[in-house]
């Protein structure tokens, strides 16, 4: 039974399980990274052997994070930091509590001569004095008599022993709230109208709705382009309403969440309400302009009988350049095919020379013919992201603990001094030795500064 309890407390305390369940949690990672999760995954899913889609499934790769087996990994990690701090904490403790004590065996003869210095007076009055100045630098000093002399020893920075501890804490803080945001955190959107309330959040990967005890309405949207006609800034002016009364108002941006209810609202994205108009204008030359409203399909024919001209395609954000419609107009002079852009003028001034580098965006590719649009009667509605996270605390408090505990790891070390004097003569001999931690650099520079301070006594030779 004993044996058995030895086996299992080494595998637990093992540094090689520590590795392997960090390694498998971070290929857990990659692979939640690579492949597509959730309903994001169904397309990805779609092009798979079905050979290769069953292996998929049954590892839960397109659900990695709440899958079994990355839980269980999570698991095992904690488990593995407790024991492994369970194990290691009563050594830890003695050594802060002020390590070995000295038992009078220690010997000048063990001593390298570089670490000795003599003394005109006599052990007993170098002890009182070396024991103050050993207290200055160490706090606690212990004394112990021995038949030679006396042996002082003291330590400085044994918090640090208990660094790794710290570290171990907020990794588990760190685990907690990751779990506790993966099972009792929400993650939805709430779609609204501009100038429309919306109470209801629709949960992620289609998972059902939840109505919200709040309303929340869209007062405005605002988007603004830059030059290229790519969308520069959009914001939301959001009022909270809440039994029948607004409780609160305020813009949500990008990167400026706003939190209400229990929950963060993010702007996430945003889009045009259909029932907009697009409206088409063609000129010939120098003439007239002509207006009409198409739609996606639509034709009509030029003046004069010059061409036929059939609606393809339009887009409310082509290439993130702004609305724009494809054209066909087919002429005795053949097919031409055209993008014609909202925002063209401010295409052109970001992209000087770009409708001799791409001709389909000139849109007077049918000369003599110069065509123009716009969408009109248009609205937008915005997208918001909600998240409650119970977890976020957590997180918060593991990574500060995690922060604290590697700069108490890496930046500070548990020295020990010890002096040791002996009589010869009437007079002392002293000697110093010391040992940490970690940092032999940084106490081999502390010991010369002690045994320089040490040295420095009236009297010593």
């Amino acid at each position: 039974m004993a044996s058995k309890y030895t086996g299992l407390r080494e595998f637990l305390t093992s540094i090689r399980l520590a590795v392997a369940l960090l390694s498998l949690i971070a290929l857990g990672a990659v692979l939640g990274t690579v492949i597509p999760q959730q309903v994001e995954g169904e397309t990805f899913a779609a092009r798979l052997h079905p050979a290769l889609l069953a292996l998929f499934k049954a590892l839960q790769l397109f659900d990695v994070y709440h899958s079994t087996w990355f839980v269980l990994l999570l698991l095992l990690l904690p488990v593995n930091l407790i024991a492994c701090s369970l194990d290691r904490f009563p050594a830890a403790w003695r050594q802060f509590r002020g390590g070995a004590a000295p038992d009078g065996t220690e010997r000048l003869a063990d001593l390298p001569p570089e670490r000795i210095v003599a003394a005109d007076r006599p052990p007993a009055e170098e002890a009182s004095r070396l024991e103050a100045l050993l207290r200055k630098r160490c706090g606690r000093v212990q004394k112990v008599e021995t038949p030679q002399g006396f042996v002082l020893a003291g330590g400085k920075g044994a918090f640090s022993r208990f660094g790794v501890f710290v570290v171990h804490l907020g990794v588990l803080l760190l685990i907690a709230g990751g779990l506790a945001g993966a099972i009792f955190g929400v993650r939805g959107y709430v779609e609204i109208a501009e100038g429309d309330t919306a109470n209801t959040m629709q949960f992620r990967g289609g998972k059902g709705a939840e109505t919200l005890p709040f309303a929340i309405r869209c007062d405005h949207f605002t988007v603004e382009y830059y030059e290229n006609g790519a969308p520069k800034v959009f914001r939301s002016d959001l009022t909270f309403i809440q039994d029948g009364k607004t409780v609160r108002q305020g813009a949500l941006l990008v990167n400026h969440p706003i939190a209400f209810g229990g929950l963060r609202f993010y702007q996430a994205s945003y889009g045009l309400l259909p029932g907009g108009r697009l409206n088409l204008s063609y000129v010939r030359g120098d003439g007239k302009a002509n207006e009409r409203d198409v739609a996606v399909g639509d034709r009509f024919a030029l003046p004069g009988g010059e061409g036929e001209v059939e609606v393809l395609r339009a887009e409310n954000d082509l290439m993130r350049m702004g609305p724009a419609v494809k054209l066909s107009v087919t002429s005795t002079r053949g097919n031409v095919q055209v993008w014609v852009f909202q925002n063209i003028e401010r295409i052109k001034e970001a992209n000087p020379g770009v409708l001799a580098q791409v001709p389909l965006m000139n849109p007077g590719l049918f000369a003599p013919y110069l065509f123009s649009m716009q969408k009109k009667g248009e609205g937008f509605y915005t997208v918001l992201q909600a998240a409650r996270d119970p977890g976020v605390p957590l997180v918060a408090g593991g990574a500060s603990l995690l922060i604290v505990g590697l700069m108490i790891t890496f930046f500070f070390s548990h020295r020990r001094f010890r002096i040791v004097l002996e009589e010869e003569k009437g007079k002392s001999r002293i000697g110093l030795t010391g040992s940490s931690n970690r940092d032999p650099v940084g106490l081999e520079n502390e010991m010369n500064q002690l045994l320089a301070e040490i040295g420095k006594a009236e009297g010593h030779s």
